[in-house]
């Protein structure tokens, strides 16, 4: 999403009035700023206000200096919201480091990952059996298209895969991945037509902090969705239901595509053997209009009959 940037000129080619020469790339002025990349000065100043972007710096006598480097994450975020994203969103998306650079500096949480790489989406604490309620839409509606997602799911224990296993086996037959980890071995099925299992299953080592996390992931182009939470600690009085996670959940095309990705990345360093295939982000801002009322309409509606059948 990079654009050219031209050098910053001692002419203001709108007044004709001359402009203060710039003499290094890291101190424009905030009228260099606003002429590089089209956005007036009171917008720039209302991001940082409101969203702490662009982060200027200061010269001595106290005003605003700026990068090249700042105008091109402008440009971006630009781009993003042509896109049809937020400008919380956009500006995540642009400040974001590279989805490998946590996986590669040794992140092995996905709920950490995420977050640090989409720190605009809300956080918010759910109970098991609301969890649960939502994992199932999730899959219902993400099947119910009859696509072949990249399915991929985070299990605390073996046990709890052993219970789903049944229709995993069921939904992974649909799929073109699907990935299950957990804390032990979660038992991979082989396919009727040849030897390639079904489900490939990430087994946690000890002290993994992934065994404290559940999640579901249906990457998918017409009706994508995910969930990714963390259980708090210290609930050993709390009945199972009753179980307390922090949780990110979005249908937006763009995040269930990178947390996709950040799953995949894991998975590769949890088991030498995994190789994910291609996973291409470049065209996930295209997909954002791809999510509509309808979709978040359905996947509501079967998360409130879960919990009412449950209740």
């Amino acid at each position: 999403m990079s654009r050219s940037v031209s050098s910053p000129t001692t002419t203001d080619t709108a007044s004709h009035a001359p402009v203060p020469a710039v003499q290094a790339p890291g101190s424009l002025s905030i009228g260099d700023m606003s002429r590089q990349t089209g956005l007036s000065v009171s917008d720039l100043r209302n991001w940082e206000a409101r969203y702490g972007f662009p982060k200027p710096g200061r010269s001595k006598g106290g005003r605003r200096t700026y990068s090249l480097a700042d105008v091109e994450a402008v440009a971006a975020v630009m781009d993003y919201r042509n896109a049809g994203m937020s400008l919380s969103a956009a500006i995540g998306r642009a400040t974001a480091s590279p989805p490998d650079e946590d996986i590669g500096r040794g992140e092995l949480s996905l709920f950490a990952a995420l977050r640090r790489q989409r720190a605009d989406l809300p956080v918010q604490v759910l109970d098991k059996r609301t969890l649960l309620a939502l994992t199932r839409a999730i899959e219902d509606c993400c099947f119910a298209a009859a696509q072949k997602p990249i399915l991929i799911g985070a299990f605390q224990h073996a046990r709890f895969f052993r219970l789903a296993q049944a229709r995993w086996t069921d939904m992974a037959s649909s799929s073109t991945l699907a990935v299950a980890f957990s804390a032990g071995p979660a038992g991979t099925d082989k396919s009727q037509a040849g030897s390639a299992p079904v489900i490939h299953g990430i087994e946690l080592p000890e002290g993994s902090p992934m065994r404290r996390e559940w999640a579901l992931i249906c990457d998918a182009i017409a009706l994508p969705a995910c969930v990714v939470a963390w259980e708090r600690p210290g609930q050993d009085h709390r009945a199972d239901p009753a179980r307390v996670f922090e949780a990110i959940w979005s249908a937006e095309p763009a995040t269930v595509r990178l947390a996709s990705h950040l799953a995949l990345s894991i998975a590769s360093r949890y088991d030498a053997n995994f190789n994910p295939p291609e996973h291409d982000l470049s065209d996930s801002a295209a997909l954002w209009n791809q999510t509509d009322a309808k979709h978040l309409e359905a996947l509501l509606s079967r998360t409130l009959q879960y919990l009412s059948n449950a209740a």
